[in-house]
């Protein structure tokens, strides 16, 4: 049997072997966030970094209290 340590090597080299297949502008995208959200775009077929970029962007933008077009301070305030 494995030891734990052994198993989280092998882990982060298949993930990091993983990562090193996208092309860089991809892998930046990966850095900042997350291989699990690019690569869920992938997945489905989404595989231009800016269209990526773009979407996480928006998504983050309208659920983030501080960064949506209908915030003020943080307080959501689509009725105005």
């Amino acid at each position: 049997m494995k030891k734990f340590a052994e198993m989280v090597t092998i882990k982060r080299k298949k993930r990091m072997e993983k990562v090193d297949q996208f092309d860089p502008k991809t892998r930046a995208l990966i850095h900042e966030y997350g291989l699990s959200v690019v690569q869920s775009f992938v997945d489905v077929g989404i595989k231009n970094p800016k269209h990526i970029k773009h979407l996480v962007e928006t998504v983050l933008n309208e659920f983030s209290p501080t960064r949506g077009s209908f915030s003020i301070q943080g307080i959501r305030n689509e009725n105005i």
